[in-house]
């Protein structure tokens, strides 16, 4: 097929063509200048290596954590972490660590055991790239959209920083700050619907979709749900249009078929085959639908906490992180002067009034750019109808909505599996950035117009509507130069207190570490009884430092979808009687480290007896562990402030 065939034109026919040497040279000074402001954002961390860590708490501390033991571990180990949940481990899929990068360093390290002490570094590394790799796919996009090379500059260095994604880079979910993840898999697939208009041969670009799409699915698997059913949709909508013109479609809906099922069989298939506990693992899980983890709408206009240009109007109330999905200065200001000019227009119309026109007039829709995005932006409604959950509560949820249009609603009534994708606020990253490249293309016409008819006043305003990305970037990156870099609290000097209480090395006397208080994260909330504790951030970090420092696993666990057996052995510990058999015979005769900080026992902190409070049966087993050192025989070994070690021959 050709595009004299189709009647369209080349997807890049708007633009005015640029060299090849010219548009290299663009995209060098994309990349660079990005490099420069990572550089000037995370000098600290990029210039010591091994010393700074982007986060050090919450979910992305484990990561770190599951990071350094996973690369601790020879190979033959496979692909179980063996550095929690003592004595089942955990898989690493499970662990937030990106498995695309963090196997193949696995296997660098291995190879070059010097570089053991910065696998943390490399992941920091990595995620950052994103922003460098976000913003050359960002440019090229743009610039097939037909935006003008100064502006596609400015907003490919500036929106990385704005996107959804970014945010997550505060929680510690590193790997879903990956911005390639949805950028990439974007790129292709605009590379494939030009290739289609051009007439031009469409394998790679079908090899080169599928390809992106799975390598977003093992940075994090929420890509897989979010991606591929953009993707999905994006293909159904483009297909269901050819029909409806009677044009070829059953060409493109094989090899559409045939893509999607191969990357569903190289992401969860795969995954089915890789992980031996897959059977075991929870169907469903918790959080699904709930309030905090969906879309609410008014987090489109509500800024970060680091905006400083704020819009027109706001919620007063905070937003959610799992919600965050501001629009940014630019594009929602941008939409306010592209109202305002539309009334004056209007308006000057109705009188009569001769001038030139304020606003560009939309290319017909058959026109590639429009057209492509059209499509990219129509296939973001259902994922906006997910994000939404099943039920939408409104005014003190003395009003509910049943989201009867949420394709999730009638997947859940089919299989409980739909609800793996719990954090459903996700959902609404293609619908930003399906509205910012179609504002960035739309504010590129805008500005051709103004310099065609030499309107100053124009062209001075869409750069200062350009300028307001800029702005809101600077302040986006010096939030994260103050508020990340924080020390490793995985080596030394941060490791000194717990190295001063360990005092001997003895790696093979000991079999693994048993924290008190215990925590465990991980199972579903209606498994029966529910056993689940999560840790007190400091004592978590603390278990983190003495197992890195012994080389012992730890038998607490922080991951998602364990399997609730596990969790069952692991509490049996505490209850009278001793442990479950099936526990101890998984155990070797070696005895078990055990570290007690007496601070949550005696008053001091409070922490798991509040989180506790509404769950008596999980705060007797925790009330019961001073009687379960006694009971046990235990020796202790160290003391120091309200930390103690003691020894416990579990099988004895």
């Amino acid at each position: 097929m050709t595009s004299r065939d189709t009647g369209f034109a080349p997807l890049t026919a708007a633009a005015p063509q640029l060299t090849r040497r010219t548009s290299r040279r663009l995209l060098l000074a994309a990349g660079l200048a990005q490099v420069l402001v990572l550089l000037a954002t995370f000098g600290r961390l990029l210039g010591h290596p091994g010393q700074y860590l982007l986060v050090n708490h919450y979910d992305g501390i484990r990561s770190y954590y599951a990071l350094a033991t996973v690369l601790r571990q020879p190979l033959s180990q496979g692909l179980l972490d063996h550095g929690t949940n003592y004595p089942f481990g955990e898989y690493l899929f499970y662990t937030d660590i990106a498995p695309g990068f963090s196997i193949p360093l696995h296997g660098l390290v291995r190879a070059v055991p010097g570089l053991e002490p910065y696998g943390a570094y490399a992941f920091d590394l990595f995620i950052l790239s994103g922003f460098a790799l976000g913003t050359v796919l960002l440019l090229s996009m743009l610039r097939r959209l037909a935006v003008p090379a100064w502006l596609a500059l400015v907003l490919s260095v500036a929106l990385p920083w704005l996107a959804p994604q970014a945010i997550r880079l505060g929680v510690g979910h590193l790997a879903l700050a990956y911005v390639p993840a949805v950028l990439g898999p974007l790129w292709v697939l605009q590379g494939l619907y030009g290739a289609w208009r051009a007439g031009r041969p469409l394998g790679r670009w079908w090899l080169g979709l599928g390809g992106a799409l799975v390598a977003a699915s093992w940075v994090h698997f929420y890509y897989l749900g979010i991606m591929g059913m953009w993707v999905g949709l994006f293909l159904v909508l483009w297909l269901g249009r050819e029909a409806l013109a009677a044009r070829p479609w059953r060409a493109l809906a094989g090899r559409a078929a045939a893509m999607l099922g191969a990357t569903l069989v190289f992401t969860f298939g795969l995954l089915q085959v890789l992980d031996k506990r897959a059977g075991e693992r929870p169907a469903g899980a918790d959080g699904y639908d709930w309030i905090e983890w969906k879309f609410q709408v008014g987090s489109l206009f509500k800024g970060y906490v680091f905006n400083k240009v704020r819009f027109l109007f706001e919620r007063t109330a905070g937003v959610p992180y799992e919600s965050s999905a501001y629009l940014g200065a630019f594009a929602l200001y941008g939409l306010v002067v592209v109202a305002v000019l539309a009334w004056v227009s209007r308006a000057r119309r109705r009188r009569g009034l001769a001038g030139p026109a304020l606003l560009p007039a939309l290319p017909p829709a058959t026109e590639p750019s429009r057209a492509w995005l059209h499509l990219l932006l129509l296939a973001t409604l259902p994922l906006v109808l997910i994000a939404l959950g099943e039920e939408i509560h409104l005014d003190n949820d003395y009003y509910v909505v049943h989201n009867y249009l949420n394709p999730f609603l009638w997947l859940h009534k089919l299989t409980v599996r739909v609800t793996q994708f719990r954090a459903l606020g996700r959902f609404i990253w293609p619908f930003w950035w399906a509205l910012l490249l179609g504002f960035s293309w739309y504010a590129g016409l805008a500005w051709r117009q103004a310099a065609a008819r030499s309107s100053r006043g124009l062209q001075a305003l869409w750069v200062l509507l350009a300028g307001l990305a800029v702005v809101d970037a600077v302040h986006a990156t010096r939030h994260y130069h103050d508020n990340s870099q924080r020390d490793n609290l995985l080596r030394a000097p941060a490791t000194a207190a717990i190295h001063e209480l360990v005092g001997w090395p003895e790696p093979g006397r000991y079999q693994a570490i048993l924290p008190l208080p215990y925590w465990h994260q991980g199972t579903k909330v209606d498994d029966a009884p529910y056993l689940g504790v999560d840790p007190d951030d400091p004592h978590c970090n603390n278990g983190y430092q003495l197992g890195l420092i012994t080389g012992l696993p730890l038998m607490s666990n922080k991951a998602g979808r364990t399997p609730g057996y596990q969790a069952a052995e692991l509490q049996s510990m505490f209850r009278p009687g001793g442990p479950d058999p099936a526990l101890l015979a998984r155990l070797d005769p070696r005895p078990i480290l055990v570290f007690l900080d007496t601070a949550y026992y005696d008053g001091r902190n409070n922490y798991y007896r509040e989180q506790l409070k509404d769950r008596p049966e999980v705060l007797a087993l925790f009330e019961r562990v001073p009687a379960f050192i006694q009971e046990q025989h235990m020796r202790r070994l160290r003391h120091q402030g309200s930390w103690s070690l003691y020894e416990w021959q579990a099988r004895k």
